[in-house]
């Protein structure tokens, strides 16, 4: 559980490490696989609702947080979005659950000029393709209640 959290974290690093803070109208994605070293990702490039989606849908989710506990794995496995416009990211990874990957969504933006972030977890599908939907139509007064409300917990914090 503890390389979940430092891989966790090393993501979170990673969405930032994005180039540029000029606001440009587009929006990137990366890749990171379990093998990769928590600094590394393969860069994607532009991207929009309907390519991420698919990207989503696409991706080794169940292959890739299967090997995640594995002596070789390094990462967790994560897409990584950044909204150049508006210095927003949105990171989705997954990790070992009972019943097959457990997805948390990682979301950072700024208010009032401070950086507000939430982990959280328990994603279904569904309920990440309209996180997706929201971020990418920045609607981000809604994403963040959307995101809390859709989660089963904050992430590694149960709800009670």
């Amino acid at each position: 559980m503890k390389q979940t959290y430092i891989s966790i974290l090393s993501a979170v690093l990673l969405l930032g490490c994005f180039s540029g803070h000029k606001p440009v109208d587009k929006f990137t994605y990366n890749f990171q696989y379990y093998d990769m070293e928590n600094d590394e990702v393969q860069n994607k490039g532009q991207v929009d609702l309907k390519k991420i989606t698919e990207e989503f849908n696409n991706f080794p989710w169940e292959e890739q947080t299967a090997k995640f506990n594995n002596p070789e794995s390094k990462s967790n496995p994560t897409i990584g979005i950044k909204d150049h416009m508006n210095d927003h990211d949105l990171g989705i990874m997954t990790y070992p659950g009972d019943d097959g990957p457990v997805f948390v969504i990682y979301h950072s933006y700024l208010v009032d000029g401070e950086w507000e972030e939430s982990f959280r977890e328990g994603y279904s599908r569904n309920s990440i393709e309209k996180g997706l939907e929201l971020f990418f139509n920045r609607n981000h007064r809604e994403l963040p209640k959307f995101l809390e409300k859709n989660s089963t917990k904050e992430f590694g914090i149960p709800i009670f």
